[in-house]
């Protein structure tokens, strides 16, 4: 979700391709089988002195958030607090998900009017910020509110002319051992990113997992190793397909609701 996106870097080959984003040409190959999902993240560099101001305010605007997952104009949304800090970086940050683009400004202006507290306002006002809107064919999930679990998020940017070889990779591959992750209980939602307004590098991806708890850290670890020595070849097909120096990762504590 998003400026400085997260990934393990390496337990082999195999464990970087498990992190990969969707490319628009994956979108486009699988089109028929889901419609797309929308996302709206909003990132922000708060002083650690504002960070329980931040979070009060968050908070807050809970009950406005399931008032729209209950009607059926979100999908889902969480908070998050990242984990691992660096310079200039985000330190907090929310998302929202749609069916459509319409539903996701409709409560993007529900969500800006009902954050009054001059306080939230002022942190707000003095923070550092990024917005992104990204979009999904490849996207799966629990229902419920999962409390104190932990966001993974992975960046990559594709080689040119690579799409192919990512694309078979991420089907034969990603996809089959993410919802392996999510039917044995280690993650509670993952899906496969571009951005729909591009703020950044169009050949971007990324991949984002919701984990069940800190434990689901250590599952999903395990779930990419044995998923590499099952398919040994799968590693070397994705690194052959991005350019890794531009990968980073994301880790933060989230709070997740999903219809």
């Amino acid at each position: 979700m998003l400026r400085k996106m997260s990934k393990f870097a390496a337990v082999a080959c195999a464990v970087a391709l498990m992190w990969v984003c969707a490319s628009p040409a994956l979108a486009q190959s699988e089109e028929k089988e889901k419609a797309p999902s929308y996302t709206y993240v909003a990132q922000w560099a708060i002083p650690r002195a504002d960070w329980a101001a931040y979070e009060k305010g968050n908070a807050a605007i809970k009950q406005v958030m399931d008032k729209l997952v209950s009607d059926g104009t979100l999908t889902g949304y969480g908070w998050f607090r990242n984990l691992v800090h660096a310079e200039g970086a985000p330190t907090h940050g929310e998302w929202w998900t749609a069916s459509s683009v319409a539903n996701l400004m409709k409560a993007l202006s529900t969500v800006t009017a009902s954050a009054d507290s001059p306080e939230f306002a002022k942190v707000l006002a003095g923070s550092k910020h990024w917005d992104y809107i990204l979009t999904s064919r490849h996207y799966n999930g629990h229902s419920g509110t999962f409390d104190n679990t932990y966001l993974r998020v992975s960046s990559f940017k594709a080689k040119s002319g690579e799409e192919e070889t990512l694309e078979r990779t991420l089907g034969s591959y990603v996809i089959p051992s993410l919802e392996k992750m999510l039917a044995d209980g280690a993650i509670h939602s993952y899906s496969i990113d571009h951005e729909w307004v591009h703020t950044e590098d169009p050949a971007n991806f990324w991949i984002v997992v919701v984990t069940n708890g800190a434990d689901g850290l250590d599952k999903v670890n395990a779930a990419l190793r044995a998923a590499g020595k099952a398919t040994p070849t799968g590693g070397p097909a994705f690194t052959s397909s991005v350019d890794y120096s531009a990968h980073r990762d994301f880790l933060s504590m989230t709070t997740a609701v999903y219809k």
